[in-house]
């Protein structure tokens, strides 16, 4: 019996991109789209709804982002292999989708059929980055793991923690992230201060600040 087809999920918060490749992806008669979605949220529960064999995710969302989302899957043993599609490159975005077990991270520049072939290549269990990702990569081959050769402090932090200084880089208040983030506002605001204690900064603005001039905050 030959094998079915690719089962591919896409999650974007602009619709014409969503629109785009489904229509692009389907042209490809190996690859079946089963479900779009256009929040991190929504995403995540057609990931659990769906367990497709790839899901290809944008990163930054109004609210909750990708990360935010795709850490809490790590001990569900899930099947599905992650590909971030994203016109934004930098090495905080790069750690983050390694410590969430990405098998891919697509920048947007890259030519239509760069979608395609790592959608074919993450599925066969294979590691896809474009190039000026790769760049920033070193490869540990004992662990079949890749970690960012980068000198930004962010990557320090944990995932929790550079979720909560994404939020106080966009000017969100301690109550509005734990609201957005489920977690109470003692917890917020406990991790802010670790986050400055680690970073060595003692002041929210320049916190602020530095976060996006690192390039955690997309503007």
């Amino acid at each position: 019996m030959l094998p079915g087809p690719i089962r591919v999920m896409l999650v974007d918060d602009h619709q014409m991109v969503l629109e785009a490749l489904k229509t692009l992806i389907e042209l490809h008669a190996d690859i079946e789209i089963v479900g779009t979605a256009s929040t991190a949220q929504a995403g995540a529960q057609m990931l659990l709804d769906t367990q497709p064999d790839v899901a290809i995710f944008d990163i930054d969302f109004p609210g909750v982002d990708a990360f935010d989302v795709l850490a809490s899957f790590a001990d569900r043993n899930l099947k599905t292999r992650i590909i971030f599609l994203s016109a934004h490159l930098s090495d905080v975005f790069v750690h983050q989708a390694i410590s969430v077990s990405a098998s891919g991270y697509i920048l947007k520049e890259e030519p239509h059929t760069a979608i395609t072939d790592a959608i074919r290549k993450v599925h066969a269990g294979q590691f896809v980055f474009s190039p000026r990702v790769q760049e920033k990569l070193i490869y540990d081959s004992k662990r079949n793991t890749y970690e960012v050769q980068t000198e930004s402090r962010l990557c320090e932090l944990s995932l929790q923690q550079l979720s909560i200084l994404r939020h106080l880089a966009h000017g969100e208040s301690v109550k509005q992230i734990a609201l957005a983030l489920d977690r109470s506002e003692k917890s917020i605001d406990s991790h802010k201060y670790r986050i400055m204690n680690k970073l060595g900064i003692h002041d929210r603005v320049e916190l602020a600040r530095y976060a996006i001039r690192e390039g955690l905050a997309l503007i």
